[in-house]
């Protein structure tokens, strides 16, 4: 369902990216932009720009243990004076490893009155983006992880259910039937 006159009155985007900086680290940026077509609530002061939150974040990670090392972030727009105070509290995720249960320790470390609701919303999509690019990052393409290791993938969709076709050929180390069963379309 769309509004019915055509436009959006609020707009969050979010765009997650990873380098790989040296033999163990990645770092993982993340960038966060709430607009606000028609303005905020009346307590707002009037702004210019229609752009209430715009908000970056880096974390820096070893592998392989996915331990966050850094963690720095900047408000270019935010709404409130005070918001930017929020920053020097990323410093709680340093030491905090990206695996089960990190949206809880995010939240116990930096969620609510001790950090701030959008940067929460960014550190926590930025969890799988750790995870997905240390696999492209530090796995050979032709190696798998041994099944009773470090396959966190498994059960985290449908697709990669425990007992499944795909899990099935994973633990059976079979890499061709793996990629036979993928939905990649390449160019021709």
């Amino acid at each position: 369902m769309t509004d019915p006159q055509g436009h959006p009155i609020h707009v969050r985007a979010i765009r997650a990216e990873a380098w790989k900086v040296s033999d163990t680290e990645l770092d993982v940026s993340g960038h966060l932009v709430d607009d606000r077509p028609e303005g905020g609530p009346v307590w707002f002061d009037a702004s210019p720009s229609s752009t209430i939150h715009d908000m970056r974040l880096t974390i820096r990670v070893r592998h392989p243990d996915l331990v966050i090392t850094r963690a720095a972030g900047s408000m270019a727009a935010h709404p409130y004076t005070i918001c930017p105070d929020a920053l020097p509290g990323l410093e709680a995720l340093v030491g905090l490893s990206v695996a089960q249960g990190f949206t809880r320790a995010v939240n116990e470390r930096f969620g609510r009155q001790l950090g701030c609701a959008h940067l929460t919303a960014l550190i926590q999509a930025l969890g799988p983006v750790v995870r997905q690019a240390a696999g492209v990052a530090f796995r050979d393409v032709r190696e798998l992880p041994r099944a009773d290791g470090d396959a966190w993938w498994v059960n985290t969709c449908q697709a990669w259910r425990e007992r499944g076709p795909l899990h099935a050929r994973f633990v059976a180390g079979d890499i061709d039937a793996l990629r036979a069963l993928s939905a990649r379309r390449r160019p021709a």
